[in-house]
């Protein structure tokens, strides 16, 4: 912010002075103090701009951290589902060696035999 609000208003002043070709000392005084206050307040409004700037810089790189941690912890949580799986399969396999097994009885079922019917000469 080279040409700030203070150097604009005292170029708006000269032109000004230039133009109408007398001015008393005190409207440039007036015009000055004017100008010198718009310039710190402009310098102000840009200390405030950069502040925010960097905050904003800082939460970003906060919000960047998160992210890869999230990603972290999300990989982290489906290898553990992995690992749990796996686990679970082992024992459901353990189990079936340790526990006795029951046989299935198989039952035969007999279909009533069929009687022949006598044939009937038509």
């Amino acid at each position: 912010m080279n040409f700030t609000a203070g150097k604009m208003g005292i170029a708006v002043l000269a032109i000004g002075v230039a133009l109408s070709g007398c001015a008393t000392r005190e409207s440039v005084e007036t015009a000055q103090n004017s100008a010198n206050a718009a310039d710190r307040h402009a310098g102000a409004a840009q200390a405030r701009a950069d502040e925010a700037y960097g905050v904003g810089n800082n939460a970003l790189g906060v919000g960047n951290n998160a992210q890869t941690s999230a990603d972290a912890a999300n990989s982290k949580a489906d290898a553990n589902a992995a690992a749990v799986a796996k686990l679970k399969r082992q024992v459901a396999y353990l189990q079936w060696k340790v526990l006795p097994h029951h046989k299935k009885k198989r039952h035969h079922h007999r279909t009533p035999a069929v009687t022949a019917q006598p044939k009937t000469n038509s």
